[in-house]
């Protein structure tokens, strides 16, 4: 089945926290996308955990996540060695002979050709014997079948048909009932690539476009006849071939959108016609990774791109990586997939890191280090299989802090996650950096309890206060603050200007080799917030004002709720498409209306003188002259 990107409404961000994912994309744009984090969910977890694998509730829930801002999926697929294609249901679904008074029936004399065919055409993989489907078994097979039947069926072609319970989904379509599971017959492969694809089309523009990551566990489906058994190891000659590869399909449905192996290599060893290839400077930060020079031409051979490049430049939109990979699919054609998929730990760190007493063991922030060769959180991923609810956002908000990117692997709430919406959303908030709860603040909106008018809370501070503990407010423009500079462009060294300065000076406040600047991840906020309180932690008499706040390069001052950097003067990218389709909006029915005014105005003065001109005749008189009268 074709499944659409469709999620409730109450799963798409309102126009605040839409902002604060927008400013949040904007703010690291520049920051290779191996050291953003990036909150993660396990699929079978998030909306099968009932053993349910029901096409409309599937597209419920995965859309959900997404418009929820689950920018990593992590995705179960099944190989059908029966139906030869990947399922999300974990076991092969048979061979169905339809009967519209009994329903399905499991067609015996088929599922013995496939077995049969399999046999005759597998080849033995090098120093494993090869297997043969045993007759006997197969006969067992079918006397199973028969007797959970006590009056089976026999169709006219003398095919033996044993009954498959099923159920009926939530569109009316029916679910084949396979010992604890119920399955549909069209989810698989190519229903989640129909749903990115429609969620690709939809948001296919600047302000929405956001950049995805799907890892993929690799797994055999168990036999139907005995659903909680391991799965059998698939024959060779019933393996994924040509174009059943996965990574064949990804990329032949995104020619465009998917960012493969190929492309990064590729664009590694030539930056100066990629990465570096703009006319304002470069759109990846370098200070993230090691460059040399090669001839003319500058390579890297452990960088990533920015998001202004990957996404917003290059137009790609998802990245897909092995995960887990069951023994029994040691046989996939893995090489003719490695340029069209990451492989197994490429997009996910390899250090050992665990959620122990609700906290991480593990974090990327040191005090006395600030280089990337000693603070490398390249990928850093940690995977919550079980905690605390009540600890499950602290977790996530200390997690990202630290430049690790959490992955829920348990089911919040105890039900699909379009059931429990708001556990998910909770743990995205919190799994995002930045700003307070209620930031950033719009004094227009009515809940806003501040004085002053909506032009002077236009400017962004980090508050290292007890109450905000190094996160985001907004404040007054014109009041003076000290001002947050980074040193020599490094991503984790910080120094706060020594005076105090309104936020149109902030540039001019920064010391030598120092410049003004805002942290554009988790991690870089950590190092700020913490040379903020060590700074006044040395009695200097100021301490309580530079904690209550110090200006971070980040304002909205050319458009209300479009955060840019910059600077004072810096203007917001998306105005020129919103200002122009609003003045459309405005201008054309004023010029339409002054148009039939004119046009009216003009209609009933050609009137008025058609009208006069007829109501008189016009003679000549001899002399040749003319005059006006009334006929006679």
């Amino acid at each position: 089945m074709s499944l659409k990107y469709e999620p409730d409404p109450a799963a798409v961000p309102d126009p605040h926290l839409g902002t604060i994912f927008l400013s949040l994309r904007d703010a690291a744009a520049r920051v290779p996308i191996n050291f953003i984090t990036t909150p993660g969910v396990h699929l079978t977890k998030a909306c099968f955990s009932d053993g349910v694998y029901d096409d409309i509730p599937t597209q419920t829930c995965i859309s959900d996540l997404i418009a929820s801002q689950f920018r990593r999926l992590v995705l179960d697929l099944y190989w059908d060695n029966i139906n030869r294609q990947f399922n999300l249901c974990p076991v092969e679904l048979p061979p169905l002979a339809g009967n519209a008074t009994n329903g399905y029936s499991v067609d015996m004399s088929a599922l013995y050709s496939i077995t049969a065919a399999s046999a005759s055409s597998s080849v033995s993989a090098p120093g494993e014997a090869t297997q043969i489907p045993n007759p006997v078994e197969n006969r067992g097979l079918e006397k199973r079948q028969s007797s959970a039947s006590p009056s089976p069926t026999s169709t006219g072609t003398g095919t033996s048909a044993a009954p498959v319970p099923t159920s009926t989904g939530v569109a009316g379509t029916s679910l084949l009932e396979l010992g604890p599971y119920k399955c549909s017959l069209d989810l698989n492969l190519g229903s989640i690539l129909s749903l990115y694809d429609d969620y690709f089309e939809q948001t296919a523009n600047t302000v929405s476009a956001r950049l995805h990551y799907l890892t993929i566990n690799l797994h055999a489906a168990s036999p139907f006849t005995s659903p909680l058994d391991p799965a059998h190891t698939p024959m060779q000659g019933r393996l994924p071939q040509s174009d059943d590869l996965i990574g064949w399909q990804f990329r032949s449905r995104f020619p465009q959108a998917l960012f493969t192996p190929k492309q990064l290599q590729d664009e590694r060893a030539h930056l100066n016609r990629s990465w570096f290839h703009d006319d304002f400077g470069t759109s990846t930060d370098t200070s993230y990774f090691s460059t040399s020079e090669q001839g003319d031409n500058s390579i890297t051979q452990n960088g990533w791109p920015g998001n202004e490049w990957i996404l917003l430049t290059d137009n790609r939109r998802l990245l897909v990586s092995w995960g887990e990979v069951d023994p029994q699919m040691r046989g996939y054609n893995f090489p003719a997939d490695l340029g069209h998929i990451f492989a197994a730990g490429y997009l996910q760190s390899d250090d050992s890191m665990s959620v122990e007493d609700n906290n991480p063991t593990s974090c990327f922030y040191r005090a006395e280090e600030t280089t990337i060769s000693h603070v490398n959180s390249s990928w850093a991923m940690v995977t919550i299989n079980e905690t605390n609810m009540d600890r499950i956002s602290s977790i996530a908000q200390n997690l990202t802090l630290c430049g690790i990117s959490p992955t829920l692997n348990f089911t919040l709430g105890a039900a699909a996650a379009q059931h429990n919406l708001d556990l998910y959303q909770r743990f995205i908030r919190s799994a995002t950096f930045g700003w307070a709860t209620g930031e950033p603040l719009n004094v227009s909106d009515p809940k806003a309890d501040i004085t002053g008018s909506d032009d002077e809370y236009r400017c962004a501070l980090i508050d290292s206060t007890s109450g905000y503990q190094g996160q985001w407010r907004v404040d007054r423009c014109s009041k003076k603050r000290r001002a947050a500079c980074r040193v020599a462009g490094q991503p984790y060294a910080w120094r706060v200007s020594t005076y105090d300065v309104p936020f149109d000076a902030a540039p001019e406040a920064c010391p030598e080799h120092t410049t003004f600047d805002l942290p554009r991840t988790g991690l870089e906020n950590t190092y700020l917030h913490q040379q903020i309180l060590n700074d006044t932690r040395t009695g200097n008499h100021d301490a309580d004002s530079i904690r209550s706040g110090v200006w971070i390069n980040f304002n909205s001052l050319d458009q209300v709720d479009c955060w840019v950097t910059g600077g004072p003067n810096a203007t917001c990218p998306y105005t020129g498409n919103e200002e122009g389709d609003h003045q459309r909006q405005v201008l054309i029915p004023t010029i339409a209306a002054l148009i039939v005014l004119v046009l009216t105005v003009l209609t009933l003065l050609v009137k008025c003188n058609e009208n006069r001109r007829n109501s008189r005749s016009r003679r000549r008189g001899d002399g040749g002259w003319e005059y006006e009268g009334v006929p006679s």
